[in-house]
Formats: C-alpha cells, structure tokens, sequence
C-alpha cells in the first residue's frame, strides 16, 4: 500500500512538473516560450492587438511564416475550424500582437503546391532509407526511415501508414491536408478520439489519423 502511494506521488510529481514547463496544451504538440513556431493555416493566421477573435488584425502572418513566442498567458481554450487551441503573444518580424496557437508548429510547412505526404516529408526531411522493420507492432514491414523517426510504410499502389512521433493529430490534419491527401475544411474527432475521412484521390480509400498507446500520432491510408 505504501509503495502504491510512493508511485502516485511520483507520478503526480512528474504530471505536474510537465505542467508547469509547458503551459495549456492545445493542438500544437509541447512548445516554450522563445521557440519560433510555424503558420501551418492556408489561408495565412491573423495577428491581433488583443488575446480574442475580436481583437483587431494588425496583420496576416502567410503560411510558413514564422513567429516567436513571447507568453503563454492563460487563456480559455477555444475552437477554431474544429481545432482547439489558445491565445499566445508573439513577434513576428517588428510586429507583436497575439495569435491562435492551434495552426502553429515546430514543423516546416508543406511547400507550396505539395503533392502528397511523401513529397512533404521528402522536400522537409531529405532523403530517406528504405529498410525492413525488425520488430514492434509492424514487423517485417517495409519503411522508409526519414530523420526523428518518421516511418512511411507502402503496401503497394497508394496504401501507407505513416508513423509520426512527437506531432499531435491536429498537426498531422494541417500539413496533410495542405499536401493535398484529404479536403474538408473542419477537423472533427469521432467516439474513438479518431479523425476518419475519404482520400482527395479517391472517395473509397478512406484516411485515418489517431494515436497509439504509446502517444504516437499515425495515419493510415487505405481501401
């Protein structure tokens, strides 16, 4: 009994210190104040003077532009396009205002006209390695290894899982649907906490994005 309360403790001790370093998490995976983070929204992000979408625009941060993050003060979560995210102070080049975190990343944005997952990770990641997985839930697969472990793993024709850790599901939504792989303007999640929608290319190859026990984010590409 005593030893079960030791772990609880530890693992309060660890929950609550992880809190305490990064802040509200929204869409975006873990980020600090001072790390420079990308517009990953299509259509550009608005800057405001105020912590609100009814604050004013002082201006529109492009896609792929970049911004550094100033303060995370605590603001009410809220959902923007079906993504849920918070009100951060930023600078972008001489300007400073506030920002809708939920289509920020650490991650490059898709180049313009991206073609596919793949091309995304190719012209993102550089070269990959094509090599059979020796073990884990796809053994004997075969993958091409891109840097922070990224695995894309091909059945043939246009099936693939893509194994992407450290991203959140929001995330993996943003940059596949700016690489053209799903359409669809809202994110929404169903019963399973999992995002489910029809290929771009075809309505019968469906697309799914969710994430493993081991808090791996993954898309799966199939008939």
């Amino acid at each position: 009994m005593k030893l079960q309360l030791q772990q609880t403790q530890v693992r309060f001790w660890i929950l609550l210190a992880i809190l305490l370093n990064f802040g509200s998490v929204g869409a975006i995976s873990y980020y600090d104040t001072g790390e420079m983070l990308t517009v990953m929204a299509e259509k550009g992000l608005n800057l405001r003077d105020k912590p609100s979408a009814k604050g004013k625009k002082l201006i529109q941060i492009p896609m792929g532009g970049r911004v550094k993050v100033i303060s995370k003060k605590e603001t009410k979560p809220e959902t923007i396009d079906g993504i849920k995210g918070f009100w951060i102070e930023v600078n972008y080049q001489t300007w400073k205002g506030y920002v809708f975190d939920g289509f920020l990343s650490r991650l490059p944005s898709p180049p313009r006209n991206c073609k596919s997952l793949k091309d995304y990770l190719t012209k993102s990641y550089g070269s990959s390695k094509l090599e059979t997985i020796a073990m884990g839930d796809y053994e004997g697969r075969s993958a091409y290894r891109y840097n922070q472990s990224i695995l894309y793993m091909t059945e043939g024709g246009d099936s693939f899982d893509l194994y992407f850790p450290e991203i959140s599901k929001e995330e993996l939504y943003l940059i596949g649907k700016l690489c053209n792989e799903f359409g669809g303007e809202t994110f929404e999640l169903d019963g399973s906490n999992a995002f489910n929608v029809p290929s771009k290319q075809s309505q019968e190859m469906m697309i799914r994005i969710y994430q493993d026990e081991n808090g791996v984010t993954i898309l799966r590409k199939e008939l």
